[in-house]
């Protein structure tokens, strides 16, 4: 049920769970512990719908590669920016968890398998549509991919009589954190502040922190600040290693037998290069999405061809002739980009309303970065004509040596990811294997901040994934809690 902001209760243990955020991983957190039986307080920054004052709050500036102003990027509000979500979804390949031989520092600390009992829950909560295996492509270095393509899921709107009626989940707007407080191991409290300027504490079991790939990581900086580095006492990697999905138009194709991708059937088809042509090429993960033309369009990409390469286009009309179908395409992608320790979220020294610094977004794209969509296309290209599958025509600025990034259009995907790395041993992260903080024994981090290394596959998946796992082990903690064995002492 919803509480007001002066209603949230100073109560010692009155909470087993206090999340704070509720986007994705917020919500899908608050409704399963909910559900389960579990007292949840859900404390979302924003309004129940935009607001210039809380959206505000996302303004910040960015040092390096042109960027998505951060102010538009990702929404703040109750349903996050699942409320502006294009409903894409796939999970990251099996190998994305791995050490790919071109950057070993996109190994995770866990597998896919840890998170694959989780697909079916996490898929229902998000209502995707089931979708076939992935086909390899024979000869092609490629494979067939797909993604769940139906209406996007609005959280806020699904869960709306859960979170209106519920008597074991109390959802709280308004709610903006400030401060987290902690002694021995532990975090005793959280500390909220209102757009009016008043103050609510609040005592839980355990906290979540599931604010968004950039917030996550800025609240972070700003509480370990406060707490003069009791919370996060190594907190080399905070704020680090931050990672976005690049997109671009990065070429055409006509396409001599369309059948051979998929392409006679379909209007829009994906691929990505196999895990040995990642190897091979020493490239990360790329996503290529090829988009039927019209035939219009297409009979302008074959006359255009004939100034290149006339010999070829007198056989395409020959092919024409005897009733071939011909279908050019246009090419986007979305790569994956390198785990760099240089790119990352810092505080800046302009504050927000509510007092806390602003965010400054670090980010450059490496060398690898660009090899990954230029050998991508090459791939493709070659497999196209060395197949008589088609003939492929990058883009100009990927033509060029070295690659010269788009500096306007789409840029990227708006993947926030990292910031809050997940990893064995804190010297190398924030978060451990089941997202808590090293420091800290009942205080957690959710969402796609904790993400090791990125794959090309949009995000919301995992984290959600990612998001029931950790309900499981908070259920398993909660439990230990109730029979006294490995309890945490009272905040």
């Amino acid at each position: 049920m919803y509480i007001d902001f002066e209603a949230i209760s100073e109560q010692r243990d009155a909470v087993d769970v206090c999340i704070i955020g509720a986007g994705a991983a917020g919500i899908s957190m608050a409704v399963t512990l909910s559900e389960r039986g579990h007292r949840v307080l859900l404390c979302e920054g924003g309004d129940a719908d935009y607001s210039e004052r809380s959206q505000e709050c996302y303004r910040g500036e960015t040092i390096g590669d042109p960027y998505i102003p951060l102010y538009g990027a990702r929404l703040r509000h109750l349903g996050g920016s699942t409320n502006h979500w294009g409903g894409v979804c796939r999970p990251l390949d099996r190998y994305d968890f791995t050490a790919k031989s071109a950057a070993s520092e996109t190994a995770w600390p866990i597998g896919r398998d840890a998170l694959s009992p989780y697909y079916h829950s996490a898929a229902k909560l998000l209502d995707l549509a089931t979708t076939p295996a992935d086909q390899t492509i024979a000869g092609a270095g490629f494979k067939r991919i797909y993604f769940s393509l139906g209406n996007p899921t609005r959280l806020k709107d699904k869960f709306a009589a859960m979170l209106r009626d519920s008597m074991t989940l109390e959802c709280c707007l308004t709610a903006n954190l400030v401060a987290l407080e902690t002694q021995d191991g532990h975090v005793t409290s959280a500390t909220f502040k209102n757009y009016q300027g008043d103050y609510r504490l609040v005592h839980a079991r355990y906290f979540v922190l599931a604010c968004g790939g950039i917030e996550n990581s800025r609240l972070l900086l700003w509480c370990n600040q406060q707490a003069n580095g009791q919370l996060i006492p190594q907190a080399g990697a905070l704020g680090r290693y931050w990672m976005e999905h690049p997109h671009a138009t990065v070429g055409k194709a006509l396409l001599f037998k369309p059948a051979a991708l998929g392409l006679d059937d379909e209007y829009n088809v994906f691929l990505s290069p196999t895990a040995a042509s990642l190897d091979s090429r020493q490239i990360l993960n790329c996503g290529l999405r090829l988009h039927r033309m019209n035939a219009e369009t297409t009979q302008a990409l074959i006359d255009e061809l004939a100034d290149q390469a006339p010999t070829l286009a007198g056989r395409i009309r020959i092919w024409q002739a005897q009733g071939q179908i011909i279908h050019g395409v246009v090419l986007r992608a979305a790569w994956e980009q390198e785990p760099r320790f240089e790119n990352r979220i810092e505080l800046s020294d302009e504050l927000d309303d509510l007092g806390v610094p602003r965010s400054r977004l670090v980010w450059q794209q490496s060398e690898l970065d660009r090899r990954t969509i230029r050998e991508s296309m090459l791939l493709l290209g070659e497999y196209l004509r060395d197949n008589e599958v088609g003939r492929l025509q990058m883009a100009d600025w990927l033509a060029d040596t070295p690659v010269q990034l788009p500096t306007e259009g789409e840029l990227a995907g708006r993947h926030h990811m990292g910031g809050t790395r997940m990893s064995l041993v804190a010297e190398a992260g924030i978060v451990n294997p089941d997202c808590r903080l090293f420091a800290q024994e009942n205080c957690y981090v959710a969402g796609s901040s904790v993400f090791t290394s990125a794959g090309h596959a949009n995000p919301t998946l995992t984290l959600v994934q990612l998001a029931l796992r950790l309900c499981d082990h908070l259920e398993s903690r909660l439990a230990q809690n109730a029979s006294g064995a490995g309890a945490a002492p009272p905040a």
